[in-house]
Order: C-alpha cells, then structure tokens, then sequence
C-alpha cells in the first residue's frame, strides 16, 4: 500500500484498484453466479443460501444473491488473496492479523433498485469502527467490492459519504435512508475487473438504478483477526478450512474463535 491509498483511505474511508481481477476470470465467475442463482435452493450446499432483498421503487424489478459464496465453488477461492487487494487489508486492519469474515454476492435488475445509506462513524458499531491510532490504520471490518459488470452512476453504483467514518455527529438523515435523502453522497462506478476497498465504518449504499441495466457484484469482508464470523447466515462452515489452500485457509482462519483447528 503506497502513500497516496494510505492518505486517500484515511481521507475519504475507500480507494478503487484498477483491473485487479482478469476479464476471462470476471466472464466466468459471473455465469457462475447466474447459474447458482437460477438453481433450487435444496440444491446448495451448506452453509450457502439464496436470499432476497427488496429495496426498489419499482415492483417489477429484483434484488437478490447469495450469502457465503466461497463456499460455492471452488472458483470463488481466487478473491480471497489476491495480492493488490490483501497488500492493503494488511495496512488498515490494525494489524498483521487479519481474516477474511464473511462473503456474499448480489445481483440486480431493473430499474429503481438501490441500497440504503448504512452504518457511520458516529455512533460507534464496534464490528464495523475506524480509528487511527500510533500510526497505524484501524478498521475493524474492511470490504473488497468485485463488480463483475460495468456498473456506471446510472446502473446504481456503489456510492459513500466521504469522510464519514471518521464522524463525530450521528448522521441527520437516519439509518438505513434512502440515497435522495443524503445531499453529501459521493457514486463511485467502477469497470469490471477492478475492485473498490472502504471501511465498513464508512456511511455507504448505492444511488437508484435508472438505466434498467443489470448490476452483479462479489463481496469479500476482511476483519480485524479477532473478530468471529459475522453472524446471522453469514457463516462457514466447520470444513471450509478443507477445501482451501494452506496459504487461503491461513486468511480464513487466522485467530477465529468460531472455527475449530
């Protein structure tokens, strides 16, 4: 992680890498994720499950993924190290003693869908907080956002409020707001094969989609190394650490009080 990512995570909470993933690998994954999602959901493995989210203004469009991913296929295993992105989970995670926490995709289409305006540096959410501290970046959660399309400002694109997981005042626009009720948002497309890094800590969500254009996207969440699985249905498995490399099972595990090894 060089001086300008330090300086520009530090300023704004986020920082996007360029072509960090290969075409060839973004063209297969993303038809292995429209695969899964056309699949019967008896038919996943554990602990991998299809969910819904309905966040639109319009009815006829859907939302919707796949919680703990990795475990999928063993295709998802190539996001876990890849080496620009773990170089800076490395720099901001308060430590050598990060983990990958949880993995997730989502995929979108149509018109009017977003995502709420979540999470802030004020009040504190102790799995998601940003501090830095004797020279060291601290974000206890940081996510890696693989966009396996092209997602532009009109396809709803991911967007932040700059700053804001270094705030000191609540956010006056509630939680879980819709992206027209926040004047100070910041949409930040990004092309297939990149991948945009922020501190969970950071007020983040998306702008409405008004193009009607597809939006699919991978996400690998990174924790401080103490931190337990997220909870909820975002959980590995007791085996996961089998089906991976010594050096991906090493990310995977590292200090994990909820796995057994």
């Amino acid at each position: 992680m060089n001086d300008e990512q330090k300086y520009l995570f530090d300023l704004k909470g986020y920082i996007v890498c360029k072509n960090v993933v290969p075409i060839d690998v973004i063209d297969s994954t993303r038809k292995l994720v429209d695969k899964l999602l056309e699949m019967d959901p008896k038919d996943f493995a554990h602990p991998v499950r299809k969910f819904n989210e309905i966040e639109t203004e319009n009815p006829n469009s859907k939302r919707y993924g796949i919680s703990n991913i990795l475990e999928a296929d063993s295709a998802f295993h190539y996001f876990v190290d890849i080496p620009e992105v773990i170089d800076i989970v490395d720099n901001v995670s308060g430590s050598d003693t990060y983990r990958l926490n949880h993995t997730y995709s989502i995929k979108s289409k149509g018109s009017g869908v977003y995502t709420s305006f979540h999470f802030n540096g004020t009040p504190i959410v102790p799995p998601a907080s940003y501090r830095y501290h004797n020279g060291q970046i601290i974000s206890t959660l940081t996510k890696a956002v693989f966009p396996l399309l092209d997602c532009h400002e009109e396809d709803g694109c991911f967007a932040v409020i700059p700053s804001s997981h270094k705030s000191n005042f609540k956010r006056p626009f509630g939680d879980h707001h819709h992206p027209r009720m926040s004047p100070k948002i910041e949409p930040i497309p990004a092309n297939a094969g990149d991948c945009i890094i922020f501190s969970e800590a950071l007020s983040h969500g998306s702008v409405v989609n008004t193009s009607g254009r597809t939006r699919s996207t991978l996400y690998y969440c990174y924790s401080i190394g103490w931190m337990k699985d997220w909870g909820r249905n975002l959980r590995f498995s007791e085996n996961i650490l089998e089906s991976l490399s010594k050096e991906r099972a090493d990310i995977v595990k590292l200090k994990n009080p909820g796995l057994n090894y």
